[in-house]
């Protein structure tokens, strides 16, 4: 069963992330370059990530396909997280970060969520 990627709410949630972890590298460009070469474009490729392979997971008819999309969203999450973790502990980002970490935490959990629906909902002929 495909979804509308755009009428997700686990979607529109990664995205928002998405948004608000690029302003804030942004911020921070000039450190996390002086302190962590490379954490920029890295944590900013994950963070694409996790709405992208949503997106893309939910297009998908079979709902094995998405959910392997689902795992790699997951996947992305804890990478995003530790990264803004890293970027905390090495005072790149101000503690701003904690309230990332959270939405991080959250869009995580409601993949885990939206995996097992799409996995236990019958398919319908």
């Amino acid at each position: 069963m495909t979804h509308n990627p755009l009428s997700l709410k686990v979607v529109q949630r990664a995205f928002a992330l998405s948004v608000d972890v690029h302003r804030m590298a942004d911020q921070a460009q000039d450190a996390m370059a002086r302190l962590s070469p490379g954490m920029r474009n890295q944590l900013l490729r994950a963070v694409n990530s996790i709405a992208l392979n949503l997106a893309e997971g939910a297009g998908h008819a079979s709902p094995a396909k998405t959910a392997a999309f689902c795992n790699t969203a997951i996947g992305s999450c804890n990478e995003v997280e530790l990264q803004l973790r890293l970027a905390r502990a090495l005072n790149i980002v101000s503690a701003d970060a904690d309230l990332l970490i959270e939405d991080v935490i959250e869009v995580r959990k409601m993949t885990f969520g939206f995996r097992k629906h799409v996995l236990v909902k019958p398919e319908r002929p």
